[in-house]
This record gives structure tokens, C-alpha cells and sequence, in this order.
């Protein structure tokens, strides 16, 4: 766990030194900070969220915005030092997948310093938004997968859901990889548990708040065509090229594109994403029996990296700070072309950056230049899907990790654990 613990200093030291002070945050001026104090300050007052206030994020997120409020200082650093232990927390949880997945040491501290140093090259969103608790989930829900603590798993997978809806479509790949190495019925029962889990706690707000959890999620179900989604990025560019007629307007709390066009080409890229999403589970359940220990973990975090990319790239709001859900698995995702998913998802953050925030609302205003920046970021997301897509042959056919016989018991099971999840 040294390197872990150093890579989360890293991240710290980044935030602390450079992030702050090369002004990633303190010029700003699009945050949500105002929202998440709006929601502790209520709760601080004893209103109850979706009761007597309405909140348009899971019940999780609540418990985020108020536990900001115990952190040092006024409330927008105190959210932006808890944000700072969630990135370091995720930084460690993604290097430790890396040791515990046998890549070499090079590897583990490229995905360490790649994971601590992407603030610097996202920007001021990532201390300006929660999702760096998402992040730090999603990275020791991998290790814990890699690893086989089955409970651990479905508890982050349960949080993680109650913090941000969209992981329960990690589900899917997630039992099949139970089921693989632990059995149909344990798979069965371990996501059945993290389900009910999360099932008991809407059904708790459901009975208190009916139309408060109902309002929540209407809020996303009615959203339009966000302005930086795959499907507006499609429409920005015949708009670009063609002059096809297109309008922005602000709601639900973004904005969204106006017009014949972005509707239905959203729907067509959510049911296409959701086909992929189907095919990469098909994919996996065929492939993963063959494979030995090893080969079989990095295929499985192949699958979980493509389908968050997928969930990012198919959803008709593509908030910028999305792009830090993908990180963990994308930097981990192995196979013939892990490097360049890795600097795929690189480039893809610093793609981000170049728009937003400083030149969003010139993309709001339909500017050229800045529509072919979004464009290009998305294409990027598009092709990490591809560049991270798991492919059973490039895991199979490898040399198995051997250990030299020394002709000593203890010795050959002192390194049997770590032989354990080595790969070719």
C-alpha cells in the first residue's frame, strides 16, 4: 500500500500547489457550489430533503453537501477540501487496482500520476462539483472487483448508485464477473443485497416524500438535448457546416439545444449505446470462462471501462464533470490498445479543459471554433469506447506467471496471493 499512499500525497500536493494556485479554480465563474449549500444549509435547518425541499440528486449526494459543511473554512473551501480527500481517496483506490491487477511498476505509477494530475488537466470543475466522490467509488469498486471482496463490491456499487444513479448499469458486468469467479447463486445474492439496498432507501423517501422523489426523477427524465451531449455535438456540427437551424435555450438547470433534429438523434444514441452496453456483457459471459486468473480481471475491467464510457457518451447531458466517472477503469482497461485508451482519455480531459468554462458560453452561442473543440472532445469519448472495448483473444494465448521452484513449501506459498491476480 506505499504506492497507494504516495500517489494519494501526490494528488494533494497537486491540488494543494499548482491546481489551486495556477487560478483552475479561482477563475471560475460556472460552479455548483451555491446548489450543493442551498441543500446543506436546508438540512442544517432540519428540512429534509425531498420533503420540505426539493433536490435533484440522489439521497447520497445530500449527505456529501452537508458533511462540507464540518470542513475548514467558509463552505466553498470547505466543499473544495472535502472534494481534495475524494480525488486523493480515488487516486489511491485506482493505483492499488493497478499493483493488485500485476502491472508492472512503470504502469501503476503512470495510472497514479494520471489520476492525481487530472485536475490540472480538466480544470476548476473537478473542486467545483461532487463527482470526485463518484470517482473515488468507482476506483475502489474496480480494486475490490479485481480482488474478490464480493461485499465490498456491492456496498461501493450501492453508494455509488445512492450518490449518482447512472452506476447501476455496471450491474450487468459486475455478475458476470461474480459469477465467474465465485459462482451463479453468490453473484445472484450479492447484487440482489446491494439492489435491496438501495431499493430500501427510495422506498423510505418514496413513503415520506412520494412527490419528492418523484420530482427528482422527472427533473432527468424531462431534460432536453444538453448542449455538450454526443447528439448535440452531432447536430452543432451540421449546424457548423450547413447552417442547420438550431437553438439554445436555458433549463433545468443547463442548457439544451431547440429544433426538429436533436431529439430524435439523441434517442437514436441512447438506444445505440444501449445495444453496446449489451453486447459488451455478451461479450464478457463468453469470454471470461477460458481465461486464467489474471488475463480474466483485465478483460472484466475492459468491460466495466467500455461501459462507462458508453453510460458518458449515450446520455443526452454530458456535464463536463462526467468525464471523471470514466477515469479509474479507462486508465486500467488493458488489452492490445490500454496505452492509447489511456491517452485517449488524456487528451479527452485536456479537450474538456480548452471549452470549458472559459469559452462555454461562446459554445452556448453557437461560435465555430468552440463547437469544433466540443466536437473533437466527443469524438475522443467515442473512440476511448473503441480503443477500451473488450477483445478476448488479446487476453488469451500468453504465457502464464511461473514461480522458479525452490523446492521450499512456505516459499512457493508466500508468493502464491500475488500470483494470484499476475497476468501475462
Amino acid at each position: 500500500m506505499v504506492l497507494p499512499a504516495l500517489m494519494a500525497a501526490l494528488a494533494l500536493v497537486l491540488w494543494a500547489g499548482p491546481y489551486r494556485h495556477l487560478g483552475l479554480w479561482t477563475h471560475s465563474v460556472i460552479t455548483d457550489i451555491p446548489v450543493y449549500q442551498a441543500s446543506s444549509d436546508a438540512t442544517a435547518r432540519g428540512d429534509l430533503p425531498y420533503l420540505d425541499v426539493p433536490l435533484e440528486y440522489p439521497p447520497l449526494a445530500a449527505v456529501v453537501f452537508w458533511l462540507a459543511r464540518f470542513m475548514p473554512g467558509d463552505y466553498t473551501g470547505g466543499f473544495m477540501a472535502l472534494m481534495a480527500l475524494a480525488w486523493a481517496t480515488a487516486t489511491a483506490g485506482a493505483t492499488y487496482a493497478a499493483m493488485r491487477m500485476g502491472y508492472g511498476r512503470l504502469r501503476q505509477l503512470a495510472v497514479g500520476v494520471a489520476m492525481a494530475a487530472a485536475p490540472l488537466l480538466l480544470g476548476a470543475l473537478v473542486a467545483t462539483r461532487f463527482d470526485a466522490v463518484v470517482t473515488a467509488l468507482m476506483a475502489w469498486l474496480v480494486a475490490a472487483a479485481v480482488t474478490e471482496r464480493w461485499r465490498l463490491m456491492w456496498t461501493l456499487l450501492a453508494a455509488a448508485v445512492l450518490v449518482k444513479l447512472v452506476p447501476v448499469l455496471l450491474v450487468p458486468v459486475l455478475v458476470i464477473w461474480h459469477a465467474h469467479r465465485a459462482g451463479g447463486r453468490d453473484a445472484v445474492r450479492g447484487a440482489g443485497a446491494a439492489l435491496a439496498g438501495v431499493a430500501a432507501v427510495f422506498g423510505a423517501i418514496a413513503l415520506a416524500a412520494p412527490g419528492g422523489l418523484w420530482d427528482m426523477f422527472s427533473y432527468h427524465l424531462h431534460r432536453p438535448v444538453q448542449v455538450e451531449s454526443t447528439a448535440a455535438s452531432y447536430m452543432l456540427a451540421l449546424h457548423a457546416l450547413a447552417d442547420v437551424p438550431l437553438g439554445v435555450e436555458s433549463s433545468y438547470g443547463s442548457q439544451g439545444l431547440t429544433g426538429q433534429g436533436p431529439g430524435p438523434i439523441a434517442v437514436l444514441v441512447q438506444v445505440l449505446a444501449f445495444v453496446l452496453m449489451v453486447a459488451v456483457a455478451l461479450v464478457l459471459r463468453r469470454a471470461l470462462p477460458p481465461l486464467r486468473r489474471g488475463p480474466d480481471a483485465r478483460l472484466m475491467v475492459a468491460a466495466l471501462a467500455t461501459t462507462v464510457v458508453l453510460v458518458v457518451a449515450g446520455a443526452k447531458v454530458f456535464s463536463p464533470q462526467f468525464m471523471l466517472w470514466m477515469l479509474p477503469a479507462a486508465l486500467l482497461a488493458g488489452g492490445p490498445y490500454g496505452t492509447l485508451a489511456a491517452g485517449i482519455t488524456v487528451a479527452a480531459l485536456v479537450a474538456t479543459q480548452a471549452y470549458f468554462p472559459r469559452q462555454y458560453w461562446d459554445l452556448v452561442a453557437l461560435h465555430k471554433d468552440v463547437i469544433w473543440i466540443l466536437v473533437a472532445r466527443n469524438a475522443l469519448v467515442v473512440t476511448l469506447v473503441a480503443a477500451c472495448w473488450p477483445r478476448p483473444r488479446a487476453f488469451r494465448h500468453r504465457p502464464a506467471v511461473t514461480l522458479r521452484s525452490s523446492g521450499n513449501v512456505s516459499a512457493v506459498a508466500e508468493h502464491a496471493p500475488r500470483a494470484r491476480y499476475l497476468a501475462d
